[in-house]
């Protein structure tokens, strides 16, 4: 079975530390600062997967599927 990427948290956690390093790489202030938004957006969507894996449980629970 294949994971959905959207419930792996530390999937988008170990995107967002790698685009912060990167952006220490760069030289351009505007460069930096725009892949540090992107590792942002990685941390928010590991949030959303953490809390598609506690919901999950109680959409079974309910009949429904996740």
């Amino acid at each position: 079975m294949v994971e959905n990427v959207m419930t792996n948290a530390a999937y988008w956690r170990d995107r967002a530390a790698r685009t912060r390093a990167k952006a220490e790489l760069f030289r351009y202030q505007n460069s930096r600062a725009n892949l540090l938004k992107i590792a942002e957006e990685y941390d928010r969507l590991a949030n959303y997967a953490e809390q598609q894996l506690l919901r999950a449980p109680t959409l079974r629970l309910s009949g429904q599927s996740p």
